[in-house]
């Protein structure tokens, strides 16, 4: 009779989050080769294109598989700390049937990557974070490499949609968003 001990399998958001998000620890960005540089700056330059006649641009990765939503409702971590962009961003997600977490801060940031999110709309300038260093650290997590991120932001000049690709955004809004492009947006890179 032979017993066979069996480890759980984790939880893929069992993560160390405050040592993900602390100020404290630097995490390098990626650095790309001249290759994906060019790869990148191409993109960057459709994507101010598109941003401006579609109102989102989506970066979709054909080899990369589309991480299945580990919820239903997909859940939304939505973080912008301006409480009316968050308020309405909110209120389309519900009626379109997501689950909706919102952060304004590093802190609540934790706890939204704790519910284990599907989606993560990713604002860029908060008051204690910034949303670039927040996407590269969620990048550098093995765990969490896949995880669809989304950036709405008021920045909308080339570089700093070369800035989102570089480190691994899937998609790329400018506020005010409209609501079919952030719904299409999301669309693309969840479904």
């Amino acid at each position: 009779m032979s017993s066979k001990s069996t480890t759980p399998e984790k939880d893929p958001f069992d993560l160390d989050f405050t040592q993900l998000l602390d100020p404290q620890v630097t995490v390098p960005e990626p650095l790309p080769t001249p290759q994906q540089q060019l790869v990148l700056n191409d993109e960057a330059v459709i994507g101010e294109s598109k941003l401006t006649s579609n109102g989102y641009f989506v970066r979709i990765n054909e080899a990369a598989p589309k991480r299945p939503p580990v919820s239903a409702p997909p859940m939304v971590l939505v973080i912008e700390d301006d409480e009316v962009t968050a308020m309405l961003l909110t209120r389309i997600l519900k009626a379109n049937d997501f689950r909706v977490f919102h952060a304004a801060n590093r802190a609540d940031i934790l706890t939204g990557m704790k519910a284990a999110p599907d989606l993560v709309i990713l604002d860029v300038l908060m008051p204690d974070a910034n949303g670039f260093d927040i996407l590269n650290r969620i990048r550098a997590q093995p765990k969490l490499a896949d995880l669809p991120v989304l950036m709405l932001t008021s920045l909308g000049a080339l570089d700093d949609i070369l800035k989102g690709l570089k480190l691994g955004a899937n998609g790329y809004l400018t506020k005010p968003a409209k609501s079919t492009a952030l719904l299409d947006a999301i669309d693309q890179v969840l479904f």
